[in-house]
């Protein structure tokens, strides 16, 4: 019964632990932290510098309410329907301000030097009425030196883009991760080109990455069969042992 057990173990473990279902697991989801601007606390008048999880960030980028009001982008404004609290601004007081974070993409390095990953990028990017200050939002898909393999790049949102609002408009791009990508870096960058407050605005940054030649994702009811089965196993070779 032993033997029976322990290959049973095996076989389950096989299935819960196998690296492809692993590598499966960080497709189709959005591979930027924090995109949102949600975790952390936006600023409730835009002037203060608010420490955003997830991010580098370089000159007086922060984020702000979408309460603050004071010109600002409100819940009215044009931007994203599931736009939550926050949003990611220049900042005060600065011409140039920006956030990056790198995605780490070891992981995926068997599907991606198979030239079969493909990435989504998209953003919601904008800025202040008549004012030519803007965001651009791009990816850098890099080796294991950090050397640059390929990327993209959205923004920036012209004022005439905007129609002279204030707001916050989609763009988005997709395309084929380069062989050899190891890890991602991710820049928001915030240009002042008007007045003193650096009005680039963005939010919902989303990097979502797919697996084109990847077998079906098993559904969780597969796994709870399959443990069903398997305990139903584990029980008639037991019993099978009493009777012998």
């Amino acid at each position: 019964m032993r033997t029976s057990i322990g290959m049973t173990a095996v076989i389950l473990s096989f299935f819960i632990t196998s690296p492809s279902l692993v590598s499966a697991a960080l497709f189709g989801v959005n591979a930027i932290i924090n995109g949102d601007a949600e975790a952390g606390t936006g600023s409730s008048t835009g002037f203060s510098v608010e420490t955003i999880p997830g991010w580098t960030t370089v000159g007086n980028f922060t984020a702000i309410q979408y309460a603050a009001g004071g010109g600002f982008p409100i819940a009215s404004s044009p931007g994203p329907a599931s736009r939550g609290a926050n949003f990611f601004g220049g900042g005060p007081n600065n011409a140039n301000s920006r956030a990056s974070q790198i995605i780490d993409l070891l992981s995926l390095s068997t599907p991606i030097d198979l030239g079969t990953v493909t990435y989504d990028l998209s953003a919601y990017l904008g800025g202040f009425d008549t004012q030519a200050d803007n965001a651009v939002l791009s990816v850098s898909f890099r080796n294991l030196s950090n050397t640059p393999l390929g990327g993209a790049t959205l923004g920036p949102v012209t004022v005439d883009d905007r129609g002279e609002e204030t707001g916050l408009f989609l763009r988005s791009t997709s395309g084929g991760i380069p062989v050899g990508t190891r890890n991602a870096l991710v820049n928001l960058e915030m240009t002042r080109l008007q007045g003193t407050y650096n009005d680039g605005y963005a939010d919902n940054l989303s990097l979502v990455l797919s697996n084109t030649d990847a077998p079906p994702v098993p559904a969780p009811s597969t796994f709870l069969l399959l443990g069903s089965g398997l305990a139903g196993l584990i029980r008639w070779q037991y019993r099978k042992k009493q009777i012998e």
